[in-house]
């Protein structure tokens, strides 16, 4: 009996997140910007020590909160959708068979435009902060 071989994956490695934009680029965009956010929170972090010791660091504490910010709303975004995905049992945003998904909103309501709508409207609030985040937060 010889040794037995892993399976190979055909999409690539799992360290190669480009391989991600072919076939799922919602999944690269939230890879991609948790990658970045990785590194840039621990100099984020050091750049809030930083303005707490020395607030003419004020200017560069707004852009690098306004880049984080940016940076966490494909995050955000992913969140709401799972919840939303969630909460209906699969009727926002999954897969569904027709039949099934006609019994679940048969038992369960038919609120599934709520739950469409639930990763949309967390987005404008989250938009609605950021700019009066960039408009009102004076450093």
């Amino acid at each position: 009996m010889g040794p037995r071989r892993k399976p190979r994956d055909l999409r690539g490695r799992q360290s190669r997140i480009g391989r991600l934009a072919r076939f799922y680029l919602e999944g690269f965009i939230h890879v991609l910007a948790y990658r970045l956010m990785v590194p840039l929170t621990i100099l984020y972090g050091l750049l809030i020590i930083a303005y707490l010791a020395e607030p003419a660091f004020g200017t560069a504490l707004k852009i690098a909160t306004a880049v984080i910010w940016v940076l966490w709303t494909p995050q955000l975004f992913e969140v709401a959708k799972g919840l939303a995905l969630a909460w209906s049992r699969g009727m926002a945003f999954g897969n569904l068979n027709e039949e099934f998904a006609h019994l679940y909103r048969t038992r369960y309501g038919k609120r599934r435009g709520l739950y469409l709508s639930l990763p949309f409207i967390v987005m404008a609030v989250w938009a609605a902060g950021f700019i009066l985040m960039i408009a009102r937060w004076q450093p």
